[in-house]
């Protein structure tokens, strides 16, 4: 069984989607709140692993 799909053709070459959001004082700290959450997140992620594995060997 085949699924036929219709891929979505750009209308010109100038089609890009959605814009950028406007570079603006308030949308920088958004930024840089979110690429500090993704950060600590990201930190953690690869921390616990580490820590519990570390643990696991010396007991």
């Amino acid at each position: 069984m085949q699924k036929q799909l219709k891929e979505q053709e750009p209308k010109d070459d100038d089609d890009w989607g959605q814009p950028p959001s406007p570079d603006t004082p308030e949308n920088r700290k958004k930024a840089l709140k979110a690429q500090i959450i993704l950060g600590l997140v990201s930190f953690i992620g690869i921390l616990v692993p580490g820590i519990l594995y570390w643990l696991k060997l010396k007991g």
